[in-house]
């Protein structure tokens, strides 16, 4: 009889730890595929609102031209593009968010070990970390953005016919637009970074036993 107990409980043993190593190959494929997903679709929306930010000086001087009293910042297209860049950013920080979550998965079962594709897992949770800073720095230059708008918007409407006034602050704001595109480019790049570390990671978790 001990010796029957003995092999039931080594049974057991043995279909708990392939459980275990089944939940976790389960766990990181969702995670990655959600950080895949998530990358895509951030990618998307970074150079829509690269694009937005970068639309702002021919939109305003088209708009300026036409009616240089109105209010840029509530009203008129100016105000529609800003209206859409900042729900491209919501959108963006979604996207971030899930990003972020999946992180935590891949960390708390990298914390776990067993049987685990460790060099492609730490590769992988290095890129999302060095891609998570290079985000912060984004959202940093972002407010700044929107920081200077207001000043911008401020200076116009304190004098909307001193055109050389409105000309330099218009340039002003021009350098926050350029370096929010610069950052831009390079949370794209590391974007890319982390497409081929979670691909790559992908592809070990479907050697796990």
């Amino acid at each position: 009889m001990k010796k029957i107990g003995l092999v039931i409980a080594s049974l057991l043993l043995l279909a708990g730890c392939s459980t275990a190593v089944f939940d976790q190959k389960t766990q990181l494929n969702d995670a990655a595929q959600t950080i895949l997903t998530q990358v895509s679709k951030k990618t998307t929306l970074m150079n829509e609102l690269d694009a937005d930010a970068g639309a702002f000086p021919s939109t305003f001087e088209a708009a300026y031209a036409k009616d240089p009293n109105q209010d840029f910042s509530s009203e008129g297209p100016v105000a529609a593009l800003i209206s859409k860049r900042e729900a491209t950013y919501k959108k963006l920080e979604t996207s971030q968010n899930k990003i972020e979550q999946a992180n935590t998965t891949l960390t708390k079962i990298n914390a776990q070990g067993s049987k685990l594709p460790q060099q492609r897992l730490s590769d992988a949770l290095n890129s999302l970390k060095l891609a998570h800073l290079d985000h912060k720095t984004f959202v940093t230059y972002y407010n700044e953005l929107t920081t200077a708008e207001t000043t911008f918007f401020k200076t116009v409407s304190n004098d909307p016919s001193d055109h050389k006034a409105v000309e330099a602050a218009l340039t002003r704001l021009m350098q926050y637009t350029s370096s929010l595109s610069q950052q831009a480019e390079i949370v794209s790049a590391n974007l890319e970074t982390v497409t081929t570390e979670t691909k790559a990671l992908q592809k070990a978790i479907a050697k796990l036993d």
